[in-house]
């Protein structure tokens, strides 16, 4: 996936960028890839660059550039969450974030990424993970000691079982 590709760029000192996603992920990108320069250029992308910047962009580098000029935000909930703590960093913080959605890909694919924005994104925003996160941290820290209490109970458990069994019980 495109989060395991991030940590491993980002394992090795580098950043990865959204043209190096998985190979089998590859021609759904590309089609949208398309699809979406088609429009962009159709459209003029006026309010953003002129249509002759855009001109000068390459095809496959539009989505990059577009992120790197903090124009759009694209990819996974990380990369959408990366993007909006930036505009929030750029811009000294705001109270709404309004989403602007082309209704280009399939619906399926809309909805989708609507229920990752609704199930990834939006909690991290509105403090509604804080509680998920401090329990998953608790434990974490202390995972060696729940596992061994684990290990102990399941051998009472399994000694009272053939301890019955053997009694007769």
């Amino acid at each position: 996936s495109y989060e395991f590709l991030t940590r491993k760029a980002k394992t090795a000192g580098r950043e990865a960028k959204r043209k190096d996603i998985l190979p089998h992920e590859r021609p759904s990108y590309d089609a949208a890839m398309n699809k979406e320069w088609e429009q962009w250029l159709r459209l003029g992308a006026a309010s953003v660059i002129s249509p002759e910047e855009a001109l000068q962009i390459p095809r496959d580098q539009i989505v990059d550039y577009m992120v790197d000029h903090n124009q759009w935000i694209v990819g996974t909930p990380d990369d959408c969450i990366a993007g909006i703590e930036r505009l929030q960093e750029l811009t000294g913080g705001f109270g709404k974030f309004m989403m602007r959605v082309e209704d280009w890909a399939p619906r399926d694919k809309i909805h989708r990424s609507y229920e990752l924005l609704a199930r990834y994104v939006m909690p991290h925003f509105q403090g509604s993970l804080k509680g998920i996160q401090t329990s998953n941290q608790w434990a974490s820290e202390r995972k060696e000691a729940l596992q061994q209490n684990r290990y102990v109970g399941i051998k009472a458990a399994t000694d009272r079982f053939d301890a019955n069994r053997s009694n007769g019980r």
